[in-house]
């Protein structure tokens, strides 16, 4: 697909800049462990089921849940949903995939982003089938907007019928629009409520403002994984946060770098001594600013091996 690098590189960091900033998912994660907890508590009773998911809890917020409990820790630590619970990376990825059409995460082969994107839009399935219950209106849950369509376009992208409800989804019409043009002579969608083929579909969303095509086969991380696999001469491991940024030397605040979770913040001078504080925490956390200027913490997700020599120089050049 022609420019397909540069209009993925958009989307990228379109997603990036936008994602969580209307949904609040952590809400739907929040919502569904307290419901799980009271089912926990009639079969095993109350005290051992708080036990537990302090464990269950405190494997992702164990500073939090040991000063507050698993139920205030969920609602301190809520933006770090997304970067420290399987939940919330898997709806972070889905997100990508349902309102971009993007795959996030690295891969070499075509084949291989197919399966994990199989893979997660069937996890996504099976989360919101066990939680959809504990919804009051399970259609008004962001969780529910982007399983289901990331799900509809996973059919389309496969090439299989897709119903009306998919159709409103993807494009973002309301449900009489899209039921309108599936009926009538001068009907623009052909095929029935129920059953509209993948290609007929395609060719219709291709003409909705709300509706991008999916890109994820035109991705092409060979590249960077090649970079990652080669040697390097000065091995320095980072972390990177769930926007796929770094930890470097460039993040100082008032001459110091900022690193640990709220409350427990330690401040460094040296680059090294701040990464060393990093390496050393079970998931790492660290100040960085915003595009606006803002200083916020972040968490990591993985470790990025990177040249030191390279990263310092790479820096230079960004101030």
């Amino acid at each position: 697909m022609e420019n397909s690098s540069s209009i993925i590189a958009e989307r990228q960091a379109e997603f990036h800049d936008l994602f969580g900033g209307e949904e609040f998912l952590e809400n739907s994660v929040i919502e569904a462990t307290q419901q799980l907890w009271q089912v926990a508590g009639i079969l095993y009773g109350e005290k051992a089921a708080d036990g537990a998911f302090d464990q269950l809890v405190g494997a992702c917020f164990p500073h939090a849940v040991r000063e507050y409990g698993w139920r205030q820790a969920l609602e301190e630590e809520a933006n770090g949903i997304y970067s420290d619970t399987q939940a919330g990376t898997l709806l972070h990825d889905l997100t990508a995939y349902a309102d971009y059409g993007i795959f996030v995460g690295l891969s070499r082969t075509v084949e291989e982003r197919e399966l994990i994107i199989g893979k997660q839009v069937e996890d996504g399935l099976a989360v919101l089938l066990l939680i959809s219950s504990t919804f009051a209106d399970a259609k008004t849950s962001p969780v529910w907007r982007i399983v289901t369509k990331a799900h509809a376009r996973w059919r389309i992208d496969l090439g299989l019928p897709v119903d009306r409800d998919d159709l409103v989804l993807l494009s973002g019409l309301a449900e009489q629009s899209v039921r309108n043009r599936l009926s009538g002579k001068d009907r623009e969608i052909h095929g029935t409520s129920d059953h509209v083929e993948a290609d007929e579909a395609l060719k219709w969303l291709k003409n909705q403002k709300k509706f991008v095509s999916s890109l994820w086969r035109y991705q092409d991380d060979a590249e960077t994984l090649d970079e990652l696999e080669h040697a390097i001469p000065q091995p320095v491991f980072v972390p990177v946060a769930q926007d796929r940024t770094l930890f470097h030397p460039g993040l100082r605040k008032d001459g110091v770098y900022i690193v640990g979770e709220s409350g427990s913040e330690r401040e460094f001078t040296e680059f090294e001594e701040a990464l060393a504080a990093l390496q050393a925490m079970r998931i790492p956390a660290w100040r960085r600013p915003t595009e606006k200027g803002r200083w916020t913490l972040v968490r990591g997700i993985e470790w990025r091996r990177v040249d030191r020599d390279k990263l310092i120089s790479d820096t230079a050049l960004q101030r």
